[in-house]
């Protein structure tokens, strides 16, 4: 009966080091199984490019029997929120909403405004690209840190002094070194 259904479930890896898609098709028939005429279908799922409009679209057009982009529709809106964050809640992080044609993501722009800010993002695979871009970049300077407070380390250097100085320049990002990791890490790796 919904107008607007989210699947947003986690998308591991397999022990082959591939991005596990079953949730996201088990997600995707138990909607297409109960989707009515109109609908809109939000993936927010780490995806890499491609993944909404070739797995969870053709097997909600075959569970509902509907066609997508005239009896229901699909967009893309990347979670980006820790839960573990109390300051870059969902109210304060830009979404980036992206629907399969201009209507669509009129309509998940109007009601994602409601909660945040959102940027329009040219079309889905866009979007999905830019959810993995952004955790790869954010898991490679982790990485770069602690390398390089490794080699700190035998040159007899605080690290954490000399992140303290180079964040004076004003374009700096502040990395600490620490582990890589979160709900989403895993498929980014994979992509």
């Amino acid at each position: 009966e919904a107008d607007i259904i989210m699947i947003c479930v986690p998308t591991p890896v397999t022990k082959a080091k591939d991005p596990d898609l079953g949730p996201v098709t088990g997600a995707a028939k138990t909607v297409g199984q109960n989707l009515k005429e109109g609908a809109i279908v939000v993936l927010e799922s780490t995806v890499y490019p491609g993944v909404t409009e070739e797995i969870p679209l053709p097997v909600l057009e075959q569970e509902s029997g509907k066609r997508c982009g005239k009896d229901f529709f699909v967009g893309y809106s990347p979670e980006r929120i820790d839960p573990n964050d109390d300051e870059h809640t969902l109210e304060r992080t830009t979404k980036i909403v992206s629907g399969m044609d201009v209507k669509t993501t009129d309509m998940l722009c109007r009601v994602y405004g409601l909660v945040t800010t959102v940027y329009r993002a040219p079309d889905i695979r866009t979007a999905e690209a830019a959810k993995v871009i952004g955790n790869i970049q954010r898991d490679l300077n982790i990485a770069l840190v602690n390398e390089l407070s490794l080699i700190f380390s035998r040159l007899g250097l605080d690290t954490t002094a000399v992140l303290e100085a180079a964040g004076t320049k004003w374009n700096f990002h502040p990395y600490r070194p620490g582990l890589v990791g979160g709900h989403c890490i895993p498929v980014d790796l994979c992509s």
